[in-house]
C-alpha cells in the first residue's frame, strides 16, 4: 500500500525547523494554502526579542533554496515570512504550553450552554484535550475539540475599546 502523501505545510515545517532554530529563532506557524486567487507559503517565526524585517529576509533566503524538494515547480506560490504579531493564533500544544499564564481569547464553534461563543482570560492549564481559562467569573473549562480558534489577547486594548 502507498504510504499517504503528508500536507506540504507539514513536510515544510519539519524540513525548516532545524534551519530556522539553528538561525536563532522559533517556527511558529506554517501555512500552505489559497489565499484569495493565489497560493501561498508562509513561515511564521517568532524570537523572544521580537522579528524584523531582516530576520524574516535572513530565513527566507535560508529556506528558500530547500523547497523546490518539497513543492512541485508546477505549482506557482508567493513565499513569505513573517512574525506572528499581536493576536496570534494559538493552534500547536507547544504554543497553548507557552501560552499558560497569559491572555487568550477562545472563540468556540458553537454557542455553549451560557449562549457565548467568546470566552476571555487566562490560560491557566492545558492538556491537550482541554484548556482551563481563568475569566472573572471564575474557572472555564473548555474541550479542545469545541473551539474554533484560540489567539493571543495581547491586541485587545487596539480593537475592544470601549468609548
Amino acid at each position: 500500500m502507498a504510504e499517504k502523501r503528508r500536507p506540504i505545510a507539514d513536510q515544510v515545517a519539519e524540513m525548516a525547523t532545524p534551519v530556522v532554530e539553528q538561525m536563532g529563532y522559533d517556527l511558529w506557524d506554517v501555512f500552505y494554502g489559497k489565499e484569495g486567487q493565489n497560493l501561498v507559503l508562509r513561515l511564521t517565526i517568532d524570537s523572544p526579542n521580537g522579528i524584523g524585517i531582516q530576520d524574516c529576509e535572513d530565513v527566507s533566503r535560508a529556506v528558500d533554496p530547500l523547497l523546490d524538494d518539497i513543492i512541485s515547480l508546477n505549482e506557482a506560490y508567493s513565499f513569505e515570512v513573517s512574525s506572528p504579531g499581536l493576536g496570534r493564533k494559538i493552534r500547536t500544544d507547544k504554543q497553548y504550553q507557552a501560552y499558560i499564564s497569559k491572555e487568550v481569547l477562545i472563540h468556540l464553534i458553537r454557542a455553549d450552554e451560557s449562549g457565548e461563543r467568546d470566552h476571555e482570560g487566562t490560560l491557566s492549564s492545558f492538556d491537550g484535550e482541554s484548556i482551563v481559562l481563568e475569566t472573572e467569573n471564575g474557572p472555564k473549562t473548555i474541550q479542545r475539540s469545541a473551539i474554533s480558534y484560540t489567539k493571543a489577547n495581547d491586541d485587545k486594548d487596539l480593537f475592544n475599546q470601549k468609548g
